[in-house]
């Protein structure tokens, strides 16, 4: 069997905050807020609307790194699968240390 090699990521990979915004936000004409909102329903309202806010405006801008627990959130509210969101966040986390690497040599 033939062996094939993927060539390496050269570019930036896109963030998981900037999927959700672009193509599920954006692109379903959801507002910040109006997620927000229904992240905190889904917990029950056990984590406020304002903590939710927050912790969604820092992922999409890129402040915060998606955690488990919201990957999981966010994937039962926008039927997705929680392992695509933290695919993102590894692939990016991996090609930034993998770039300050080659800067430090």
């Amino acid at each position: 069997m033939k062996t094939i090699k993927r060539k390496k990521l050269n570019r930036r990979p896109s963030a998981p905050g900037e999927i959700l915004k672009d193509i599920f936000l954006d692109g379903n004409g959801i507002t910040q807020a109006r997620f927000a909102e229904d992240l905190s329903k889904l917990t029950n309202n056990k984590i406020k609307v304002s903590t939710m806010k927050t912790k969604l405006s820092e992922v999409i801008k890129e402040k915060r790194s998606m955690s488990a627990e919201f990957a999981v959130l966010v994937s039962k509210l926008l039927d997705t699968n929680p392992k695509m969101w933290m695919n993102l966040q590894t692939s990016l986390d991996l090609w930034i240390a993998e770039k300050e690497f080659e800067q430090a040599s």
